[in-house]
């Protein structure tokens, strides 16, 4: 209907795709995650157990989102992508690339597919390959950026003049993006940055200048200005860690986040966590202070992230001395169980971002 609406441009069109998407965003149909439903079924309960997030509706919200995001520019539709791709999508697969699940809950034990066929499987490599056209996209006789990731992309910008734009970063690793530029003549262009919701004091600069004008969270930062060949735009992003508050069922307890990326609970790690199951491992009580800089952890992937936290074990301890030093790693971590967690001062919570905005 989103495709008709393109050649058919009747507000008729768009209305099952606006109920579908305030479902997600406000009443509270999407998960933390990005994943959404219970076996294969709309649910607003955030129950993060069992058959959550299938994989070919993950596949279908992405190609959703992208196409609203090409029809309106709303930046909000990038940070969909983007929370959905890092870990309701790649949660999808073994860190092995050989694996693919039908379900990826936030709670609970998580079960690989038998075999290598069938819808959410063949799903999810049709929407793999479709990830790099999500990057840049032209738009207003520029280009806007989408994703961030090391990446290059040709075009045409400014009606006839072709434009080579190189990204680079380790992002999520690092806040820290830096795109060049060459046109193949000067010309002037609107360069558009997607700035993500959560991402409040970020910073652009051109040639080592701050850029003027202030930079939003959930917009696009455009810069329209005469662009030649070797201009630098820098893009600091700050990633800093963030307890995000549950809602229904998760409702008083937090998530941790940092940039896109959930992070997850592998109980493995520690004998005496290792035989609860993730209802158990959800009462567990995090301290906010314990939170540092990110440490190295290769569970997901080479060079990905963890999490060092100390907690407390399930009960009401008012100790000061945590029970536990614990690693939490990225979502997609095939070992995870618990998503959410105590806190003693719910003070340290915030709302997740992308939940908070007005209605479509």
């Amino acid at each position: 209907m989103i495709e008709l609406y393109r050649q058919q441009p009747d507000r008729r069109l768009l209305r099952q795709t606006e109920r579908a998407l305030d479902f997600m965003l406000h009443h509270d149909g999407l998960h933390i995650t990005g994943g959404a439903g219970q076996c294969e079924i709309w649910t607003d309960d955030q129950d993060g157990r069992g058959d959550l997030g299938e994989t070919c509706a993950t596949a279908y919200q992405l190609r959703l989102y992208e196409s609203l995001l090409r029809l309106e520019g709303d930046a909000r539709m990038g940070d969909l992508i983007e929370r959905t791709i890092y870990n309701a999508l790649f949660a999808a697969q073994s860190p092995d690339g050989r694996r693919l699940r039908y379900f990826s809950p936030t709670e609970g034990p998580r079960e690989y597919w038998a075999t290598d066929t069938y819808c959410c499987p063949c799903n999810y490599r049709r929407i793999v390959s479709e990830l790099p056209a999500m990057v840049f996209y032209r738009r207003a006789g520029g280009v806007a950026v989408d994703l961030y990731t090391p990446s290059q992309a040709k075009l045409v910008v400014a009606e006839d003049v072709p434009l080579t734009i190189k990204q680079e970063t380790d992002y999520p690793n690092s806040g820290h993006v830096r795109l060049l530029l060459e046109p193949g003549v000067p010309a002037r262009f609107p360069l558009q940055l997607r700035i993500p919701a959560w991402a409040q004091g970020a910073a652009v600069s051109v040639n080592g200048e701050r850029a003027a004008g202030p930079v939003q969270a959930g917009t696009f930062f455009a810069l329209d200005r005469q662009w030649k060949r070797g201009d630098e735009v820098t893009l600091e992003l700050p990633m800093s860690w963030r307890l995000v508050k549950g809602r229904q069922r998760q409702a008083g307890r937090v998530a941790v986040m940092r940039g896109p990326q959930v992070f997850c609970l592998n109980p493995s790690q520690d004998a005496t966590l290792a035989k609860l199951d993730g209802t158990d491992l959800g009462y567990l009580t995090l301290d906010p202070n314990s939170l540092g800089t990110p440490i190295r952890s290769d569970a997901v992937r080479p060079g990905g992230l963890g999490c060092k936290v100390s907690a407390w074990k399930p009960g009401f301890s008012l100790a000061a001395k945590a029970d536990y030093e614990l690693i939490l790693t990225e979502f997609p971590d095939p070992g995870g169980k618990a998503t959410y967690f105590r806190l003693r001062d719910f003070s340290a919570a915030v709302q997740d971002e992308l939940f908070t905005l007005g209605s479509r």
